[in-house]
């Protein structure tokens, strides 16, 4: 399949960036190096990334009346970008893909995916007003 994409990051404030294409992923700081456990997984993300987006973008709508959140355009859910947190609490490790819907003017809709030997799964959405 080709030779996978080496991530390049970027000190961000009081984080880390790095990007695949047009998606922007923001990582944590740990001890002055990007987070160990948020590269492993950003790293294979070039791989993967098509499919995390599927399985998230399939989520939201389970969940969501497109009709209602942006009339009737078809158009797809955007992945701007993957933002990982590192909560106390994220054991396994959790990030979030952040969507926007075209003629759903100032939405950030957010899929919160968590990261398991059986690979990653969406565990909650949420919609934010910006």
């Amino acid at each position: 399949m080709g030779d996978a994409l080496t991530l390049s990051y970027t000190r961000a404030g009081s984080g880390w960036v790095a990007a695949i294409g047009p998606v922007c992923l923001h990582l944590d700081d740990r001890n002055g190096v990007v987070h160990p456990a948020h590269a492993a997984v950003a790293d294979a993300m070039p791989a993967t990334l098509p499919a995390l987006r599927a399985t998230a973008a399939a989520y939201l709508d389970l969940f969501v009346d497109r009709r209602r959140a942006c009339g009737d355009d078809p158009a797809p859910w955007w992945l701007d970008e993957v933002e990982f947190r590192d909560h106390p609490a994220s054991d396994p490790l959790v990030y979030a893909l952040h969507f926007t819907l075209a003629g759903d003017e100032g939405g950030l809709w957010t899929v919160d995916m968590r990261v398991g030997a059986d690979g990653h799964r969406p565990i909650r959405f949420e919609r934010r007003q910006g």
